[in-house]
Formats: C-alpha cells, sequence, structure tokens
C-alpha cells in the first residue's frame, strides 16, 4: 500500500526496546546470517530498527519503531517470520528523476546481500540519523544518494526539487517493511547521469571502495512500469507502486494503521 504524504505532518520515533524472539528461532536466524557471510556477500549484522506501529491519518504520519538486527530482517526476507516476529524494517529512499523525465533505477552489485536487485537509491536508518527517540529520516536519504550515486540532494545548482513524498507498507511476508521516500528531480539529463555514474562507478572501482549499484536503469516517466517489467531482474516490492503514483497518481486509501500484536508462538 503506498500513500502521498507530502503535506502531512511527520513523527517519527524510537522506543529502547529490542523485539524479543523465541530462542530457537534466533538460533535459526543466527545459523542463516553465517551461511550468507559463507557465500561471500559483504554483510554485517548492523542494528535495524522495525516498525511496531504505524499510523497514517488525513493530515498526519506517525510511526514507532523497535529495535532488532540485519540477520533477523534478513531471516524474514529470506525465509520467513511468523507474522508476529516479523521485522519491518524502517527504510528510506529517492526517487530521482531526470530533467528530461527518466526515473532512475539502481541495479545492485554481486557483492551486495541483493545481487542484481531492482530499487531507487535508499536504504537503512543509520545511528547518525537517531537523536534521542527521534527518527531523522531526510538525512538517511541525503547519505544514502550520496553514498550510491554521489548525488548531493541539498545542491540547488543539480538538483531542482526534494521533498519527502510517499511512504509504502509492505503486505507481502517475503519482503515486509515500511518505507519512505521523498521525489527529487535533477537538472542532469539522462545523457548526462549516464556518464557522471559511470565516471563514479569506476572511482569507486579504481579505489576498491565499496560498490552498491552496478549499473543504473533509466526507464522513460509515461512508460515506467511497462520498461521496469521488460528487465527479468528481482526487484523491491514497494518499485511499481512508487513509480504508479509517481506518473499516474494511483494512491490507496487515506487511512491505514499497523501496530505490532505479541501473543504465544513455539517452534
Amino acid at each position: 500500500m503506498i500513500y502521498e504524504i507530502e503535506n502531512k505532518k511527520m513523527k517519527i520515533t524510537l522506543k529502547d526496546e529490542i523485539i524479543e524472539l523465541p530462542i530457537k528461532l534466533k538460533e535459526k536466524i543466527n545459523e542463516n546470517f553465517e551461511n550468507m557471510k559463507k557465500t561471500g556477500a559483504n554483510i554485517w549484522n548492523g542494528e535495524v530498527l522495525c516498525v511496531s506501529e504505524c499510523n497514517i491519518e488525513d493530515d498526519k504520519v506517525e510511526i514507532i519503531c523497535k529495535k532488532s538486527d540485519y540477520a533477523h530482517y534478513l531471516y524474514g526476507e529470506r525465509i520467513g517470520c511468523q507474522k508476529e516476529y516479523e521485522c519491518k524494517n524502517l527504510s528510506a529512499g529517492c526517487l530521482l528523476e531526470t530533467i528530461d523525465g527518466y526515473y532512475i533505477v539502481g541495479e545492485l552489485d554481486e557483492n551486495t546481500s541483493y545481487p542484481t536487485m531492482l530499487q531507487v537509491t535508499g536504504g537503512g536508518i543509520d545511528q547518525k540519523d537517531i537523536f534521542g527517540e527521534n527518527i531523522d529520516v531526510e538525512k538517511t536519504i541525503k547519505r544514502e544518494a550520496m553514498e550510491e550515486l554521489k548525488i548531493n540532494l541539498n545542491d540547488e545548482e543539480s538538483i531542482l526539487y526534494n521533498r519527502m513524498s510517499y511512504l509504502y507498507v509492505s503486505e507481502d511476508n517475503e519482503q515486509p517493511g515500511v518505507q519512505l521516500f521523498s521525489k527529487a528531480k535533477s537538472k542532469m539529463t539522462v545523457e548526462e547521469m549516464k556518464k557522471y555514474f559511470e565516471e563514479y562507478y569506476e572511482y569507486l572501482k579504481e579505489n576498491n571502495l565499496e560498490v552498491e549499484f552496478k549499473k543504473l536503469h533509466f526507464l522513460e516517466k509515461d512508460n515506467a512500469v511497462e520498461e521496469l517489467n521488460k528487465l527479468s531482474n528481482p526487484r523491491r516490492n514497494y518499485l511499481i507502486p512508487l513509480l504508479q503514483i509517481d506518473s499516474k497518481g494511483v494512491e490507496n486509501d487515506k487511512k491505514y494503521n499497523f501496530w505490532f500484536r505479541k501473543c504465544n508462538y513455539k517452534l
């Protein structure tokens, strides 16, 4: 489900609580993570914020998170957790469009945890984005755009606008999560962006720096979904709804409420 949130007040907070999991489930989560590391994936088990409450009203959005870790999140995506133990990961990204009307979708590198996956620039919340109990997702978005694309979303000389625009709530057990997206428009054309990214990619490779995207796909705005569907890559479940709402204004109902319920569960 996806929603327009541009004119809504946002409050995103973190409770100082860790999601409690059964011991046997923890053992399976840790075993899965160690097996993934053996494949050569460039991953580490950092803190992940899981959404415990998400309330969307006509004029506001309120999100409350609890703590877990990346191993828990990956296990939920790859193998699956019973619903009450899902990690609905909070992440944030940017739908970036060139000045001549092409959306930018990245293809993840082979050394990431999701090789060839298609997604917009973005990622999970970092400790640097948390101030007391408040979470600054705009800081997350700007940092990820700089790391993955070397795009400074604050630069008025290269960015026409950047504004918080959409919220996606996944109901897919394979990719549970809550994502916030800004929409930005670059002053670069598609050809300029291609050249710019190619130079940045070569710089990362030559200096043995971490590569997130191995290539970019440019989807013409008016035919973005059709062009995306021609690609055989795996993709984030938010991609089609995000492209639809931005290009065609396809939105879900205005109000939504979700909360984390705890119940008896035995493995």
